[in-house]
C-alpha cells in the first residue's frame, strides 16, 4: 500500500477517515477499560475530541458497539453513528449517513447485521433490527425492521425490494 515512497504513511495517518476511526477506537477502548466513569473523565479531553471530530467529519459515539471492518468512503460529507447502535462486521458508510435513534430507543435498540452498506445520505432511525448483507440505497430512510438477509432497502420509508447477490 505504501509503494516505494515510505512518506506515504503520513497521508494515511492524517487522512480524515483514519482520524475519525482512530478517535472512535481510542474512546471506545477507554470506555470499555474504565467503564461508566469515562463519561466524566472525557470532559477533560473534549476540546481535542471536538477538534478531531470537526476535522474528520465523523461523529461515532464511543458507546456504539461496532465490530471490525468499518469503511467510510467519503468522510467529507460527514457520518453520524449513535451510541445506541450495535453494528456487525464490515459496515460500509458512503457519506452523509446517519445511524440514529428516535424517542424510546434504548441502548442496543439499533442492531445492524454483518456486511451491510449504506448509500449516500441514507438514514437509519431506530429502534430496529437489520439482517446480514443488507444494502440501503442512496437517500433511503429506514425506520422498520428488515430481519431478512440479502435485501435491498429503497425509498422513504425504505421497503425491501427483492434480493441482492449473495456474497460469501
Amino acid at each position: 500500500m505504501l509503494g516505494k515512497h515510505k512518506i506515504r504513511i503520513l497521508h494515511i495517518w492524517i487522512s480524515r477517515v483514519f482520524c475519525g476511526i482512530f478517535l472512535y477506537l481510542f474512546e471506545r477502548g477507554l470506555y470499555t477499560t474504565i467503564g461508566r466513569p469515562y463519561e466524566y473523565f472525557r470532559v477533560i479531553f473534549l476540546p481535542l475530541i471536538n477538534l478531531l471530530q470537526s476535522y474528520s467529519n465523523l461523529d461515532i459515539n464511543y458507546k456504539a458497539d461496532i465490530k471490525g471492518g468499518l469503511l467510510v468512503l467519503h468522510p467529507s460529507v460527514g457520518c453520524v453513528v449513535s451510541g445506541m447502535a450495535i453494528v456487525g462486521e464490515n459496515l460500509t458508510l458512503t457519506g452523509g449517513n446517519i445511524i440514529g435513534a428516535r424517542a424510546g430507543c434504548k441502548k442496543g435498540g439499533i442492531v445492524i447485521g454483518n456486511n451491510c452498506s449504506m448509500g449516500a445520505n441514507a438514514v437509519v432511525l431506530g429502534p430496529l433490527t437489520l439482517g446480514n448483507y443488507i444494502e440501503i440505497s442512496a437517500q433511503a430512510l429506514v425506520v422498520n425492521d428488515c430481519r431478512d438477509s440479502n435485501c435491498l432497502l429503497l425509498g422513504v420509508p425504505a421497503k425491501a425490494i427483492g434480493k441482492t447477490a449473495t456474497t460469501t
